[in-house]
């Protein structure tokens, strides 16, 4: 009969809820569809759902459906992720009313429809350009450069070849993860190599951005859905292969700041601010002299 607080009996045994959920880990070709691996333990009746949480945006929720060990990413979210994986959870509910939530990670993105499509310019009203870096090789410019676009609150695609990612430090990969997940920067396939070009067969193709898969799994991040053919060179074969592989657009540029050539810093800048246009995209490398411009 003393009012210490104490738990009862029946609230001391009462069942936690709790939820461990994963995302699939980045293969290509990229599956069509996703489902995440989920561990949930709790009370009676649990209900889970996904929750995207796209950087700068509001979250999206998916429906409530019964506990069960995979949980496909709904209807509701998979729109967000034709532009790349975002961030989000798995939510849990018990009939208790207790709830809980995953740790976040990020959802892996939507592949894509059977097209290409070849992009040079966006068409835009807005005063916005893309900056996208190609190569990888450099690690302190990969990371100077993810380190300005996080300061100035801008963001950046970044197309990396396998043969470079694979020389990279764990804290290099983990880095590019981390500003993939607070939406600073996206990725992109470069290839394995600069090994493809215009008369490139579907086989050869597909082989080499097959390779690439090495550069999604070390970062743990799917470069799907945007594909940088090296040097821009294309062909009907390398098209069909990033198509099939699940890649929807074919990054090309209408701004070349030259700056693999290894131009100034001021060169550079003079190139992409002069060459601008709204929704242009401006070719640049992991290079010093363009972490520098």
């Amino acid at each position: 009969g003393d009012d210490t607080g104490a738990a009862t009996d029946e609230e001391a045994s009462a069942p936690v809820l709790r939820v461990a959920a994963r995302a699939p880990k980045p293969v290509l070709p990229a599956p069509k569809t996703a489902e995440l691996a989920v561990t949930a333990t709790g009370g009676d009746g649990v209900e889970m759902r996904v929750v995207a949480t796209p950087a700068g945006a509001a979250a999206v929720s998916g429906p409530w459906r019964p506990a069960a060990k995979a949980l496909p990413i709904p209807a509701d979210v998979r729109p967000l992720l034709e532009a790349g994986p975002i961030p989000g959870y798995v939510e849990v509910r018990d009939d208790s009313g207790g709830t809980a939530r995953s740790t976040s990670m990020l959802l892996p993105p939507t592949p894509g429809d059977g097209t290409a499509e070849i992009v040079r310019s966006v068409s835009t009203s807005r005063p916005y350009v893309a900056l996208v870096f190609d190569d990888g090789l450099d690690q302190a410019a990969v990371g100077r450069i993810i380190d300005i676009l996080r300061k100035q609150k801008a963001g950046g695609t970044f197309c990396f070849n396998g043969v470079n990612v694979k020389l990279w430090t764990p804290a290099l990969a983990r880095k590019v993860q981390a500003a993939v997940a607070d939406g600073v920067i996206t990725m992109c396939s470069h290839g394995w190599g600069h090994r493809t070009g215009t008369t490139s067969s579907e086989p050869e193709a597909t082989t080499d951005l097959a390779n690439n898969a090495t550069t999604d799994r070390m970062i743990g991040v799917s470069s799907v859905p945007f594909y940088r053919p090296p040097y821009g060179a294309y062909g009907s074969g390398l098209l069909s292969a990033a198509a099939a592989t699940g890649y929807r657009y074919t990054v090309l540029w209408d701004v070349d700041t030259n700056d693999w050539r290894g131009p100034s810093a001021s060169a550079i800048r003079q190139r992409a601010v002069g060459g601008a246009r709204k929704g242009s995209i401006i070719l640049m490398h992991t290079k010093p002299n363009s972490a520098a411009a």
